[in-house]
C-alpha cells in the first residue's frame, strides 16, 4: 500500500525496459499488501515508450526523467534523492513479484535488524531455481576454478563453484558476501552511511562493492528463501558481447578496490585467462557460430576491460 511516509522506497532503473517494468509493477502493486511503499522509477532516456506507458499505467509511481542514459548505479541514486522510506528496496525492471515477496523481505528484514542488507532467492521464468543472486568475494582460487571451467562443471559443489555457493540448495537463511542489486533492501541509514551505490561503477558490480564496503563496517548480507522473485536478466543488452564487457569491467574496478595492488595483476591476469579460455573453445568447437564471433569482440577489447571503470 502506498503511503506518504513509507516503510520503503522501491527503486527500478529503465533503460528500454517497457514491457518487462510494466509487469514488473503490475506484479509489485498486486503482490504488496502490508507493507507501506512508495514507487520510483528512474528512466534513462528510453527510446521505446516506457515513459509514456508509465505515465499513462501507473500515475501512482514518482517518475523521474534522467535524461541521458546514467547506468544502473547512477540511476539509482538519482532516485534515492527523493526516497522518504526508512527502507530502501533496489528492484529491477526485468522481475515480477511472486508470493508476496516485498511483505516477506520486509519482515525477515525486521527479524534480523543488524545485517543491514536483506536479498531473497531468484527464480527463472519457468519457476525453476535462479542461483544468481549471491556470491562470495573474489579470490583467486575460485577465479582459477572459473578460468579453467571447474566451476561450470561442478556447479552445485561449494570446493570448485564457492563463488556462487554451488552446494547451497536455497531452501535455508544464509550470510552471504554480496546479494545482487535486482532485489537488494537496505536501511536509508546505512546508504547513507557508505554514500549509496558508487556511481563511477556505470553497471555492474556496484551492489558488491555496496556490500564489501558494509561488511567493513561490521554488517553482514543475509538472504532469506522465504522471498522469492522471477528474474529474466539481461534485458537491456542486446548483444552479449555488450553485457559481457560491462560486467567484467565491473570486475576489474572491484579488483582495483577491494583488492591489495600486489595482488590485483594475478586477479586480472586470471580474468583474462577465462575469456581467452572460451575465445580459443568457441573458435575450435564452434568456429561459425555467433558466439564465438561475441567472445573475440569481448578478447578483442581486453586492453578496455582490463582498467575498470576508471
Amino acid at each position: 500500500m502506498i503511503t506518504a511516509t513509507p516503510d520503503v522506497s522501491i527503486i527500478l532503473v529503465s533503460y528500454n525496459t517497457s514491457s518487462y517494468i510494466r509487469r514488473a509493477l503490475e506484479s509489485l502493486f498486486r503482490e504488496t499488501q502490508l507493507t507501506s511503499f512508495e514507487v520510483i522509477v528512474v528512466d534513462n532516456a528510453s527510446g521505446d515508450g516506457s515513459v509514456a506507458m508509465i505515465r499513462q499505467f501507473f500515475p501512482q509511481v514518482m517518475l523521474i526523467e534522467s535524461g541521458e542514459n546514467l547506468g544502473f548505479a547512477g540511476g539509482v541514486q538519482l532516485g534515492a534523492q527523493q526516497a522518504k522510506g526508512s527502507y530502501l528496496l533496489l528492484l529491477n525492471p526485468d522481475t515480477v513479484i511472486v508470493n508476496a515477496a516485498v511483505d516477506r523481505l520486509l519482515h525477515f528484514a525486521r527479524l534480523y535488524p543488524d545485517s543491514g542488507i536483506w536479498s531473497g532467492v531468484t527464480l527463472n521464468n519457468d519457476m525453476s531455481l535462479n542461483t544468481q543472486h549471491a556470491w562470495s568475494k573474489p579470490n583467486l582460487r575460485d577465479l582459477f576454478y572459473s578460468a579453467v571451467g571447474l566451476s561450470k562443471l561442478f556447479n552445485k559443489t561449494c570446493v570448485f563453484n564457492n563463488a556462487n555457493y554451488g552446494c547451497w540448495t536455497r531452501d535455508t537463511i544464509k550470510d552471504v558476501d554480496i546479494v545482487s542489486g535486482c532485489f537488494f533492501l537496505t536501511t536509508r541509514e546505512l546508504w547513507d552511511k557508505l554514500g549509496g551505490l558508487d556511481a563511477s561503477f556505470f553497471m555492474y558490480a556496484e551492489e558488491a562493492d555496496y556490500c564489501l564496503r558494509a561488511k567493513t563496517l561490521g554488517y553482514q548480507p543475509i538472504v532469506t528463501p522465504d522471498a522469492r522473485i522471477i528474474h529474466h536478466g539481461g534485458v537491456s543488452h542486446s548483444h552479449f558481447s555488450g553485457k559481457q564487457i560491462k560486467l567484467l569491467k565491473g570486475k576489474v574496478e572491484l579488483f582495483n578496490r577491494h583488492v591489495a595492488a600486489w595482488q590485483r595483476p594475478a586477479y586480472k591476469a586470471l580474468l583474462y585467462f577465462y575469456v581467452l579460455n572460451k575465445y580459443i573453445l568457441h573458435t575450435v568447437f564452434k568456429p561459425r557460430s555467433e558466439q564465438r564471433r561475441e567472445w573475440q569482440t569481448v578478447f578483442a577489447q581486453r586492453a578496455d576491460w582490463l582498467r575498470g571503470y576508471r
